[in-house]
């Protein structure tokens, strides 16, 4: 099978395990907690099923491929969005900060997306395809570092630990690899300038995205909604925790005495 026999047939493929894992959302009730997610997802296999009957060197591919690749933008927008609120629900008292971490974050991420890949494209501006490839490299960049950033910033420099529903920790660390496979896909696409040179990139993404739309189908389920119990301290976490807390207590309340005096 030469390489763009395959790239079809993982296209075909990729296109089926969408429509399965929107089937399998819908049937386990799992839709009004992902409806952004469940969109893409949809519009995606859409896309992709008329796109995949067009001959790939024609313009009415192209400017089908424009077309799909704008509107995913915003629903690939919306469906980060969507996981960072179900990532927030486990954070008991983040409130507004949230907002002003996502900010932060969100700005990092976009000038790490810049600052890290500006190769020359002169030669390749006259591609219809261009432009939208460039702007899903920078969003889907930029959107995997936020969700890295997050976890790195929530449950290792703030180190808060709660315990996080299993559909939420998966969703978390598949959509980070959905979007990072499609960054790199997007940016070697970039580098090497399109034409049949560029197999052996689609198809090493199409078989990645057909892993991790296979392990969303396989793990996606109505018991991940449930969230774990906390499992009970010992008696001598519970003994130091109240000590830390007393001696806390203890400095305060001296610090304030020594400002009254």
């Amino acid at each position: 099978m030469n390489l763009l026999a395959l790239q079809r047939a993982l296209w075909v493929a990729c296109i089926a395990a969408e429509v399965l894992l929107v089937g399998a959302v819908c049937y386990r009730r799992l839709v009004r907690r992902y409806p952004l997610f469940v969109s893409y997802l949809a519009l995606d296999a859409i896309g992709g099923a008329l796109l995949i009957q067009l001959d790939y060197h024609s313009p009415a591919y192209a400017y089908g491929f424009r077309g799909c690749q704008i509107a995913l933008v915003v629903l690939r927008l919306g469906a980060a969005a969507e996981l960072y609120e179900r990532i927030s629900e486990h954070f008991l008292g983040i409130g507004r900060f949230r907002f002003y971490l996502a900010a932060v974050l969100t700005i990092m991420a976009a000038l790490i997306s810049i600052a890290t890949f500006r190769p020359d494209i002169s030669a390749q501006l006259g591609f219809p395809q261009t432009s939208v490839i460039l702007l899903q490299r920078f969003e889907t960049t930029a959107l995997c570092l936020v969700l890295l950033l997050t976890r790195f910033t929530l449950l290792k420099f703030l180190n808060i630990r709660p315990p996080i529903r299993s559909n939420v920790l998966t969703h978390w660390t598949l959509l980070t690899l959905y979007f990072g496979i499609s960054a790199l896909s997007s940016a070697a696409t970039i580098l090497i300038g399109g034409g049949r040179s560029i197999l052996p990139v689609n198809v090493a993404m199409l078989a990645c995205d057909l892993v991790c739309l296979s392990i969303w189908i396989a793990e996606f389920r109505k018991t991940g909604e449930t969230v774990p119990e906390v499992a009970p301290i010992s008696a001598e976490e519970r003994a130091y925790h109240e000590a830390v807390k007393d001696a806390v207590l203890e400095e305060v309340d001296r610090l304030v005495k020594q400002s009254r005096e």
